[in-house]
């Protein structure tokens, strides 16, 4: 409850329903009493025809006497102490409603933060890629992948298509089927004699170990990667695990603090619902002569 309200409430006192009629009888006294001071004067006016035979007239307004002169202050205190108890019962029942409507509009949300309850619910995506497994590797594993990818590199830069092995041995190919070519014409003519330096078949198998060993590499590596890529998998259906689980912790736990809040609103509606109106030591007087027009 806020602070502003609690000091029309108490363990005893009366209903908002018992506050509202006895304001409402107070009501009805203000406007009886206000009624004699409506047409108030302090004159008494009195009408005469010329050649009439009274002598005294016939009185119009009739102006109060002295008597009720002295009970103006007493009207006066009357509709200023009926006012302020309908002011205290209004404003209490007001401030009963305002209670009752913060507990109905009262979120879930706002409930947990008024309780510093925090609660979030669990991220479900799971994030793992090659370079969060790679980053594992011991110093032995890390330096056997960097020594075999530098290996692979090296060796595929010779043997590929524009490579000067690949460029070499297609060159020595080239010159076993034309050994002889020419250049230039008449005197100025040059025959170049083309012999092959070692024995294509020696050259073919070094170019085909090259192979061989490059796709032995290339095998090594791809194991790693391999291996790597399924660690991958595999830690993506741990956490993907994880997280459910998590998801049904944070539902769970969701589910039982709604039950909380629902439970919570219930009581404090019936709480609110059950206090009562405390009359004032000041009011208590007026109370007083109210109920008793009842009985």
């Amino acid at each position: 409850m806020e602070k502003i309200n609690e000091v029309f409430f108490g363990e005893h006192g009366i209903t908002s329903t018992s506050a509202n009629h006895l304001a409402n009888l107070a009501k009805e006294l203000i406007a009886a009493n206000e009624a004699k001071l409506k047409n108030l004067s302090f004159v008494t006016t009195k009408i005469d025809i010329v050649g009439s035979q009274s002598q005294q007239g016939k009185t119009v307004t009739q102006g109060v006497n002295e008597a009720f002169l002295q009970e103006i202050k007493k009207l006066l205190e009357r509709i200023s102490e009926y006012n302020a108890f309908c002011a205290w019962m209004r404003e209490a029942i007001k401030a009963k409603e305002v209670e009752l409507d913060r507990i109905c509009s009262m979120t879930f949300t706002q409930w947990l933060r008024d309780n510093k309850i925090d609660i979030k619910s669990p991220d479900l995506e799971v994030y793992v890629d090659f370079s969060d497994i790679f980053e594992k590797l011991n110093i032995k594993e890390r330096n056997e992948y960097y020594t075999l990818e530098a290996i692979a590199s090296t060796i595929g830069r010779y043997i590929h298509k524009k490579g000067s092995i690949s460029l070499a041995r297609a060159q020595l190919q080239e010159s076993i089927i034309k050994p002889y070519c020419a250049t230039g014409a008449g005197k100025d003519t040059l025959i170049y004699s083309h012999c092959p330096s070692v024995d294509e078949a020696k050259v073919d198998e070094v170019f085909i170990d090259l192979q061989k060993w490059h796709r032995s590499v290339e095998q090594q590596l791809n194991q790693i990667r391999y291996s790597i890529k399924r660690k991958v998998t595999e830690e993506k259906i741990r956490l993907g695990n994880e997280k459910r689980l998590e998801r049904e912790k944070f539902e769970n736990q969701k589910k039982e603090l709604m039950f909380q809040f629902n439970e919570w609103k219930v009581r404090e509606n019936e709480k609110v619902s059950k206090l009562k109106i405390v009359i004032p030591e000041a009011l208590q007087k007026t109370y007083d002569y109210l109920t008793s027009l009842e009985n």
